[in-house]
């Protein structure tokens, strides 16, 4: 927490939120005001496992807009490239934003995006099985993680697997619904909010940052996680300074999103006994410090 709160009041002192403090100027977080479950690590719950699924979202095909890799895709390669202990594993969806984004749709894309929720079930599916083969005992739990529309299929991964539980490739379920618990971490999640979706009950931790400098109105962060903290200390969702893609990553000028990213690297590393991530250079270059302005992205 502590490491989380130095983090977000230097990313409001790079955007001159905090430079004069004011009335206006947005607290940072509280210390005790929010805290993580341990869901993996522990030496003395050794048979935990977590599996992380990763939605990404790019807009890489745009004619004008973000070119670098996105904070999600960035992780990934973290989680891929490094070797990571035997008690987690990853998942990865990506979608092309430019082009299968819920705006060129009539169904807002909730078919492509009914197809990215069961490619990632498919993912957790056979790791959770190869889990309980290795360990019958084997307690897995779920991280979700994605950003702007796979912010939002995320959400909905989160409420698809409460509903159907953990399940072998071959249907022999390994966790009754709503018995596995879960912790979702959303950048700017952006789209259609499907009015039937619902926090599962086995949603025990989650974590939001929200782009305060979106001008796009159909690119507004959505309040998944509501706004602040809620009473019981289990979620945290944040307003941060930046264009969507300045939270989201994807940008060469990145001072933003860095920082951005290392606010969400502490909360996943706060969920293991032993953190696993590291975290970008967070440059002092004013250069790289700027609010991008979204709406000239696609032109």
């Amino acid at each position: 927490m502590q490491r989380m709160r130095a983090g977000l009041v230097a990313l409001m002192a790079i955007a001159g939120w905090i430079s004069a403090p004011s009335q206006a100027d947005p607290a940072p977080p509280r210390e005790g005001a929010f805290t993580e479950p341990v869901l993996v690590g522990s030496p003395r719950a050794a048979s935990r496992r977590l599996f992380i699924a990763l939605f990404d979202c790019s807009w890489k095909n745009a004619r004008n807009g973000p070119s670098e890799p996105t904070t999600v895709e960035w992780i990934h390669q973290q989680l891929t490239q490094d070797a990571l202990p035997a008690s987690i594993a990853t998942g990865y969806v990506s979608t092309d934003c430019a082009r299968h984004n819920w705006l060129t749709h009539r169904d807002h894309g909730e078919a492509f995006a009914a197809n990215q929720l069961s490619a990632m079930y498919k993912l957790l599916a056979k790791q959770s099985e190869a889990w309980r083969r290795e360990d019958p005992r084997a307690e897995i739990s779920l991280l979700t993680v994605g950003s702007s529309w796979g912010a939002l299929q995320g959400a909905e991964f989160s409420m698809m697997v409460a509903e159907a539980g953990l399940r072998s490739p071959t249907g022999e379920i390994l966790a009754a619904p709503r018995k596995t618990a879960q912790a979702l971490a959303l950048l700017a999640p952006t789209g259609y909010l499907p009015p039937e979706l619902r926090l599962p009950s086995s949603l025990i931790s989650g974590f939001q940052l929200n782009a305060l400098d979106e001008e796009r109105p159909d690119f507004q962060s959505l309040p998944i996680l509501g706004k602040g903290f809620s009473s019981d200390g289990r979620f945290a969702s944040l307003d941060v300074p930046g264009s969507l893609s300045d939270v989201c990553g994807g940008y060469r000028l990145n001072g933003l999103s860095a920082r951005a990213a290392n606010l969400l690297v502490d909360y996943i590393n706060g969920l293991s006994a032993v953190p696993f991530l590291h975290k970008q250079p967070e440059p002092d270059d004013p250069r790289m410090n700027v609010v991008h302005r979204s709406q000239e992205e696609g032109r």
